[in-house]
């Protein structure tokens, strides 16, 4: 997990990693290797540790302003043969992620995502302009989570929140990005690791590119947590801040995206596998997913075209 300038966000991701929280693992199933590039408000080490013996602290000095350095040293860092990454520090997590994506992660070709939501309608990206308003967004957000109890029901934090922008139609139409994927380090490497060539603020467009290069890359089986997600938490971050320069920034970001895909970049059309179980708090964005699925899958029945054209060849 990469974390920077954003301590408060970042500890409740971490619990939601903890085995205190995530259900059905163990400690000896996996480590937290938490890579927070330095900032005048940072986590405290020791409340990390506290967590649990599998989490690990690493504090860099980050002369850059993109995440992909920490992500490939976190890379080098690691002991296990599969990796999960959380880029954004701010994103939590329901309590059967681990236990399903090391499910998962039996097939050795395996991508697994997680879903992804805002923690709340008024945490979106159109939200936020003024330092105001960000305030109340973030008093209003935490007071959401104090009510929802989440750290004893995780699933609670499906209770407020709406679909990413990532996945705005759902999890079972084509995705753009990712913010809490899975697969076996071997394929992680064989694409390079994170591109550091994504230098831009907060990474640019690094989470599409590295999404798009896994989930469609030769043999991949990609894999779908419809019953798990992780949340964004409002904190006012590189894509969360709009207006003006946030349109400019976005901009950017998709100029040096095109760059890399030179028949443009377009969200990940494969029909993913389904795996877990779909608790009563995930059942309206289920039924959301299958009704907009079905519109699409219709339209493109009428249309006499493949819904699904990056699925591997046969």
């Amino acid at each position: 997990m990469v974390a920077y300038n954003m301590p408060q966000q970042a500890m409740n991701t971490l619990y939601s990693l903890s085995t205190t929280y995530q259900k059905g693992v163990s400690s000896e199933d996996y480590e937290v290797l938490v890579m927070e590039n330095n900032s005048p408000n940072k986590l405290k080490p020791e409340a990390v540790a506290a967590l649990g013996s599998n989490f690990h602290y690493h504090l860099r000095q980050e002369p850059g302003v993109s995440p992909a350095p920490a992500i490939n040293e976190a890379l080098a860092r690691s002991r296990g043969s599969s990796i999960g990454l959380l880029v954004d520090g701010a994103r939590m997590l329901t309590p059967g992620v681990i236990k399903y994506a090391l499910q998962a992660l039996a097939c050795p070709d395996a991508v697994i995502t997680v879903p992804g939501y805002y923690l709340t309608e008024r945490g979106k990206t159109e939200q936020g302009t003024r330092e105001l308003e960000a305030l109340e967004i973030l008093k209003y957000e935490q007071g959401i989570l104090r009510e929802n109890n989440w750290m004893s029901d995780g699933y609670q934090l499906f209770r407020h929140a709406c679909f990413s922008n990532g996945n705005r139609h759902g999890f079972l139409e084509p995705m753009m990005e990712c913010n809490a994927l899975f697969c076996h380090r071997a394929l992680l490497e064989r694409l390079g690791g994170a591109d550091e060539q994504f230098s831009l603020k907060g990474g640019g467009a690094l989470d599409l590119h590295m999404y798009r290069q896994l989930a469609t890359a030769d043999g991949t089986q990609l894999t779908t947590l419809p019953g798990e997600g992780n949340f964004h938490q409002f904190h006012g971050g590189t894509s969360t801040t709009p207006g003006g320069d946030r349109d400019a920034l976005v901009k950017t970001f998709k100029t040096q995206l095109d760059k890399f895909w030179p028949s443009g970049f377009k969200a990940v059309r494969r029909e993913p596998s389904l795996l877990g179980t779909v608790g009563h708090q995930a059942l309206p964005f289920l039924q959301a997913s299958v009704q907009s699925s079905l519109t699409r899958l219709e339209r493109f029945r009428r249309e006499s075209r493949n819904p699904w054209e990056d699925e591997p060849k046969q």
